[in-house]
């Protein structure tokens, strides 16, 4: 008796994890809200947060590496009333002190599997993609316009490469929808995401944090066994 209650219960464990892998999505519609904050000449630590809204596919068919494609809109902030550059050239440069810039993210990501069960996932994610952005004053006026507020000699193009990199993890239920939570940077190869480089206290390019909150729907599941072949592989 013993061992045909054990024998049931393992061909039922068997049959349920099949039904299960039958059912596991392979490709997923993803919709999220960002905050998003930005460090550079003007704002030296992450302090300001601003919006955005995403929008992608993750691919799901294997078990350790897989592909994300993601589109990010928002902004970012940069203010310092204080801020000010002094070369001691006469008169003394006139860099903005306040930046709202647009942001306007495509890329390409591998999300690597640290831990991958059940409904949870938790992964390393590492991409590339183009980035553009558009820095504004206070009165919504570009700034790129404003040639006095940089360096005579500095003219930049407001489209960069990005490299976004990160940790995030993923829960989903039984139906295949999902939430999950990404915190990762967002480095830019543009030091003009505020408008200011040369006339600038700190080296290097800018780069945005983001902290991403996502909603997941499947798009595909991997396909059931036909009954027919089912039948078969039982002779």
């Amino acid at each position: 008796m013993r061992k045909t209650l054990l024998f049931i219960f393992l061909l039922t464990i068997t049959v349920f994890d099949c039904f299960c892998q039958d059912n596991t999505p392979t490709k997923y519609l993803e919709l999220g809200v960002s905050a998003n904050s930005y460090k550079g000449d003007i704002q030296p630590s992450y302090q300001s947060w601003n919006g955005g809204f995403n929008i992608g596919i993750l691919f799901n068919k294997k078990k350790r590496l897989n592909g994300h494609l993601n589109i990010m809109i928002g902004s970012v902030t940069a203010q310092s009333p204080d801020f000010h550059y002094d070369n001691g050239s006469t008169p003394s440069p006139t860099p903005n002190n306040f930046a709202n810039t647009s942001i306007f993210c495509f890329n390409y990501d591998l999300h690597i599997n640290l831990y991958k069960k059940y409904n949870l996932v938790v992964y390393l994610y590492q991409g590339i993609g183009l980035f553009r952005f558009n820095p504004k004053d206070s009165d919504g006026n570009n700034l790129t316009d404003q040639l006095n507020t940089r360096a005579s000699n500095e003219t930049y193009s407001n489209i960069s490469i990005c490299l976004p990199h990160g940790l995030g993890v993923m829960y989903t239920l039984k139906q295949g929808y999902g939430v999950g939570m990404q915190a990762g940077f967002i480095n830019t190869f543009t030091d003009y995401l505020d408008n200011v480089s040369q006339w600038g206290n700190k080296s290097g390019n800018d780069n945005i944090l983001s902290y991403k909150f996502t909603f997941y729907a499947p798009l595909s599941f991997k396909s059931k066994t036909p009954p027919a072949e089912q039948k078969s592989n039982l002779q």
